[in-house]
Parts: structure tokens; C-alpha cells; sequence
């Protein structure tokens, strides 16, 4: 299964991050690879960013709810990566994702910590 989710242009001028209204955050969760990638465009528009974390190195999955939209952080071993200003139902959804995967691999060495 694969779930995307992209900052809205809604959230993104209520928490003052309009700069990033043409570069918005990108978070693709993807449970047959079992990798979660974060990519945004440069604001220069040459490049993306892209981190992927691999589901067995998750450590902490973190919401920041705000008025319009909300933050997620996942932080893996090593790193942590953050996509800003999804809509609050998708960052839930993520979440449920993640923790339903969890859920069926215990015993197989893909729990978080």
C-alpha cells in the first residue's frame, strides 16, 4: 500500500511558511517497500530533497497540531525528518499506517522503539 500527503497551500499561509507555497513538503509512506520519503523542492526550483527512512529504524512519530494543518516529525535512528503543514487527518492517517504495520510484524524485528 502506498499513502501520499502534500502540504496545502491553506496551511502553509496560516503558519507563515507562504514562501514555500510552490515548493510544499511531500511524505509518501509505502508499506511493500517499507520506506517513508520526504521530498521537497528547492527554493530555486532545481532540485528536491529526499530523505527515506526505512520502517525498522523509526523511533518516535510526533504531531504538531496547529490551528490550520499540522507538522509531522518521524525520528529514526540517526536522523529525523519532518514535513510541515499537511492537513491534521493526514498526518493521522499516517500515524494509523504505521502502527497498524507495527502491529502485524511483531516478533519479526520491525517494532519501534
Amino acid at each position: 500500500m502506498r499513502f501520499e500527503a502534500t502540504s496545502s497551500e491553506a496551511a502553509l499561509a496560516a503558519n507563515g511558511k507562504i514562501i514555500n507555497a510552490a515548493t510544499p513538503w511531500h511524505l509518501i509512506v509505502d508499506t511493500d517497500e517499507e520506506t517513508i520519503t520526504v521530498r521537497k523542492r528547492n527554493l530555486t526550483m532545481i532540485g528536491v530533497d529526499e530523505d527515506v527512512l526505512a520502517f525498522r529504524f523509526i523511533r518516535r512519530i510526533r504531531i504538531d497540531q496547529h490551528l490550520i494543518g499540522a507538522d509531522i516529525e518521524i525520528k529514526a535512528v540517526g536522523g529525523t525528518v519532518t514535513a510541515y503543514c499537511l492537513s491534521k487527518s493526514d498526518c493521522k492517517k499516517i500515524k494509523q499506517i504505521l502502527m497498524e504495520y507495527n502491529a502485524t510484524k511483531r516478533g519479526k524485528g520491525i517494532i519501534f522503539s
